[in-house]
């Protein structure tokens, strides 16, 4: 699909609330996409279909958000992208806010359940885990109530 062109900040909300739904997004969310179109100045921020994402990633019943920086472009360049994947921030809520869960770059990222817990499983540059950066890594992290960490 082909990307749009973003302008004023409101239309780049108004953007980012389509695919989503609606209403708009949170200003958790809001906050979190402005800080990265300001990272693109002067550049025009260009944002592809499956930037947004919400889905149960706690379990919660609440929708999440997913913000997959691998849709977004600033001047046709992927700016928040490289060998480690592309930045992903992910927003989990809990007692009526959000909290950023995940602000990193990842190579994939899915959202399971394990053992009746709800789990994120995270792709990461071999570096991460002490390999060669090709080398696959990955990590699996469980939702313990206010965010996720690795099983004890």
């Amino acid at each position: 699909m082909k990307a749009r062109s973003l302008l004023p900040m409101f239309a780049a909300v108004t953007l980012f609330s389509a695919p989503v739904g609606a209403q708009s997004l949170p200003p958790m969310i809001q906050k979190a996409v402005s800080e990265q179109i300001e990272i693109c100045k002067p550049e025009k921020p260009q944002i592809g279909a499956g930037f947004v994402s919400r889905k149960d990633i706690n379990g919660d019943g609440v929708s999440d958000y997913v913000l997959d920086y691998g849709s977004f472009s600033c001047g046709g360049t992927r700016l928040f992208c490289g060998s480690a994947g592309c930045l992903t921030q992910v927003f989990a809520s809990t007692d009526g806010t959000f909290v950023k869960v995940l602000d990193e770059n990842v190579r994939d990222l899915a959202f399971k359940t394990i053992k009746s817990r709800p789990a994120m499983l995270v792709g990461l540059h071999g570096g991460s885990c002490g390999k060669r950066g090709v080398d696959p890594c990955g990590a699996t992290l469980y939702w313990n109530g206010s965010k996720f960490s690795p099983a004890h």
